[in-house]
């Protein structure tokens, strides 16, 4: 005997029409909130390499309004730059005429190419990146060269990193919570950013 499938009920029209409601007046809040944390994350992002450029300070503390709890901390990450062969015929010519024993070649059907030991390529690009520039000091003889066809290039950009408070005996609650209750007793403010610094005042010369 088979057993009769129950229709499908639809469910309550007003609860369907409050959570669509819902998620809709969410995701309005949600684009806007994206919007205005784009303007603010750029600003915070210039103002900190302004104070990074003036001071070299890499790590602040972000506090609540009463200027000593922190519930959050920023941290500056250094980007990365890395040696690397740039001008591979200029690199393979100053090791055949300085390193022959790291140099060769090989003929491959219808044409000769060089080839320069991987390991002592590596060893050299090492020594830039430990110099930080594209040297490379002969291990045996103290020699150093100016290594032709190598260049430090970028890697990566410096960023800034955020991070909330953990909660601790101290402080129970952690960052995330301290803010969410600063913005809700209208201490933060998430709907308008902070004023801007009044302008500084020229300097008058002196009356003779």
């Amino acid at each position: 005997m088979t057993a009769v499938e129950e229709k499908p009920q639809a469910p309550d029209p007003a609860y369907l029409a409050a959570v669509l409601r819902q998620r809709q007046a969410m995701s309005a809040q949600l684009d806007r909130a994206k919007a205005m944390f784009a303007v603010i994350d750029t600003d915070a992002t210039a103002l900190l390499a302004q104070q990074y450029k003036a001071t070299k300070s890499t790590k602040a503390e972000v506090t609540l309004p009463d200027g000593s709890t922190t519930f959050a901390t920023v941290t500056r990450v250094p980007g990365v730059a890395e040696a690397e062969i740039t001008d591979r015929a200029a690199f393979h010519a100053w090791v055949r005429d300085t390193y022959p024993d790291h140099w060769n070649y090989r003929v491959v059907p219808a044409r000769t190419e060089t080839v320069v030991d991987e390991a002592f390529a590596d060893q050299v690009l090492a020594a830039a990146n430990a110099a930080g520039g594209t040297e490379y000091a002969d291990p045996e003889t103290g020699v150093v060269h100016k290594v032709p066809g190598v260049a430090i290039r970028p890697k990566r950009k410096s960023y800034f990193k955020w991070a909330f408070t953990r909660a601790s005996k101290r402080q129970p609650a952690d960052g995330r919570d301290l803010a969410a209750q600063a913005v809700a007793a209208g201490l933060i403010s998430t709907d308008t950013p902070p004023a801007l610094p009044a302008a500084p005042v020229a300097e008058q010369p002196a009356a003779e």
